[in-house]
């Protein structure tokens, strides 16, 4: 075997062996990139879903309130009505 052809040999293992592991790096990295934004974004939505939650809170609690109120002003209004009808 001349050197030439050892060479070339070479290149021919060294080179694919070579671009794999390069190759398989950079899958490794992107794969930890993709890992740490999916934890950011699952933070992210946990703080947007207790905040929402939080609001739709309150906003069924004033929807109660005004129904209280409202069944108060029928309950008046019924009582009236009775005391003018007994009259």
């Amino acid at each position: 075997m001349t050197d030439a052809q050892l060479i070339t040999l070479c290149v021919a293992i060294i080179m694919p062996l070579s671009l794999l592991l390069y190759s398989n790096s950079k899958i490794t990295d992107a794969k930890e990139t993709l890992r740490a934004e999916m934890k950011t974004l699952g933070a992210d939505m946990r703080s947007d879903s207790v905040q929402l939650r939080s609001d739709l809170t309150l906003a069924l609690l004033r929807i109660e309130n005004k129904i209280d109120h409202i069944a108060e002003m029928v309950a008046s209004h019924g009582e009236r009505l009775d005391k003018l009808e007994n009259k």
